[in-house]
């Protein structure tokens, strides 16, 4: 009897098969073992027969029958309720030729109680003792005499205030003299003030070239360039770590300056890695963590949130309203782009497929690659002859990294397809929910409000991030 183990919302979770169907007949199915995971919802069951005949099997727990996440003849993954609490219940598992089997499975294990040990004697109460009398008061001692006030002097008399004298006429204003030198600052600086109209410390470079720079100390791990950080919240959002506005474009096609430029630093070693152009770290919310980077794109045709030349890597999961390729279009690259979109579906999907053509006994054996069993499960084929009438069927299935197609003539080409669905140790983990409730403060509100009847409303994205205002040069702003 295996026992599996997993973490979630709760301390520990022990899911411990305690009966077995007693009768397995040739289709009937059997459950071998089980791990349940409430932190994602789901209780995957491993066993056979739950689906001979490639259909979905029906999975009933507290007399509910429960959505599918995924499933095989030896092996389903099935929804479970969040508010599970510490039990023993009931599944059954009934497979597409109604053939069922049930087992008890308990939920956090709970020892029994043991009996309640049996209450002593109450000690008897002793009797008070008689109150003795109460003592008589002293008497008060007569007040002291209070001794006379001593006289106060006369007040001395005022002296006389003098007249005012005349104002003189002002003189001419002297020529300006010549502006002084620049002030040196000394550093480390480091200085705080308060003023809620406009920017602390502004200033402008009316030339070409960047109104602050910095640079990073060369060190075994170059220094940090430029450094901000947002003030902590006392109400519902943390501050900004850095707020920049590029510079307009004064002409009619040219191009609005940079915000932020940002240049990692090179690393000198043999196997140092590159600094990072900017380095973002989102806050800790209680509600809605922060983002590391929150970009929203400016208005005009083409804008974009954000361009990256380049390469990127996500490290989790990447969410999006579409997606797709754009190129030059092959038949007219200089005047042209080319769209697709992405191929996309609610489960975990992985696509292969190729041409063979069938031996003399119209026999095709189908290699995959060694990690293709390891990688997916749930396997599913399409095939499609080419070329002349014939039939074609997946002889075997896919065991040992290969399958076999038959076809009713020798050497015929086929096209197959297989899909799979991930069960690597990511994918278990982290499972597409397809439908999910949107948080509270986020009902009745839209990622995109205008496609819904509601043109000028803050979309979703906009009610966590509301854009800051531009800040503004005040007079008297070092430039």
């Amino acid at each position: 009897m295996k026992i599996n183990t997993t973490s979630g919302r709760r301390m520990g979770i022990l899911l411990l098969i305690l009966s077995a169907p007693l009768v397995s007949q040739a289709q009937t199915p059997v459950i071998a073992d089980a791990t349940v995971n409430l932190s994602k919802n789901y209780v995957a069951l491993a066993g056979s027969n739950f689906s001979p005949a490639g259909l979905a099997p029906t999975v009933t727990l507290l007399g509910v029958s429960r959505a599918l996440f995924s499933f095989t003849d030896t092996r389903l993954v099935a929804e479970v309720p969040a508010s599970l609490e510490g039990s023993t219940y009931l599944v059954t598992v009934t497979n597409s030729l109604s053939q069922s089997t049930s087992a008890y499975v308990t939920v956090g294990a709970v020892g029994p109680q043991g009996p309640q040990g049996l209450a002593g004697p109450a000690g008897a109460t002793g009797v008070a003792g008689p109150q003795g009398p109460q003592g008589v008061p002293g008497s008060t001692g007569p007040a002291g005499a209070q001794g006379p006030a001593g006289v106060q002097g006369p007040a001395g008399a005022t002296g006389a205030t003098g007249p005012a004298g005349a104002t003189g006429p002002a003189g001419a204003t002297g020529p300006a003299g010549p502006q002084g030198p620049a002030g040196t600052l000394t550093l480390p600086f480091s200085g705080s003030g308060t003023d809620t109209g406009t920017a602390l410390f502004s200033i402008t470079n009316n030339g070409p070239n960047a109104a602050i720079a910095g640079t990073g100390a060369q060190a075994l791990n170059g220094g940090t360039g430029i450094a901000g950080y947002g003030g902590v919240s006392t109400g519902a959002s943390g501050g900004l770590g850095v707020y920049a506005v590029g510079g307009e474009a004064t002409g009619s096609i040219e191009t609005g300056g940079s915000g932020i430029a940002s240049y990692g630093g090179n690393a000198a070693g043999a196997f140092g890695t590159g600094g990072y152009g900017i380095a973002a770290y989102g806050g800790t919310g209680s509600g809605v963590g922060g983002a590391g980077i929150y970009a929203a794109a400016g208005t005009g045709p083409e804008a974009l949130a954000g361009v990256f030349e380049g390469d990127v890597a996500v490290v989790g999961n990447l969410s999006k309203s579409s997606g797709t390729f754009k190129i030059d279009h092959p038949l007219d690259p200089a005047n042209k782009y080319l769209y697709h979109s992405f191929v996309e579906s609610p489960d975990m999907m992985n696509i292969y497929n190729g041409n063979v053509i069938t031996d003399g006994s119209g026999t095709a054996i189908v290699s995959m690659p060694a990690w293709f069993e390891a990688l997916n499960t749930d396997f599913r084929y399409q095939l499609t002859v080419i070329g002349q009438f014939a039939q074609a069927i997946v002889a075997q299935k896919v065991t040992n990294g290969s399958f076999t197609i038959k076809t009713s003539k020798p050497s015929v080409e086929v096209s197959w397809q297989v899909t799979g669905i991930r069960q690597d140790a990511w994918a278990n983990a982290h499972r597409i929910q397809v439908e999910v409730d949107k948080a509270q403060r986020d009902q009745g509100h839209y990622i995109h409000p205008e496609l819904f009847g509601h043109e000028g409303e803050p979309s979703i994205t906009e009610m966590h991030h509301p854009r800051s205002p531009a800040p503004t040069q005040k007079v008297g702003a070092v430039r």
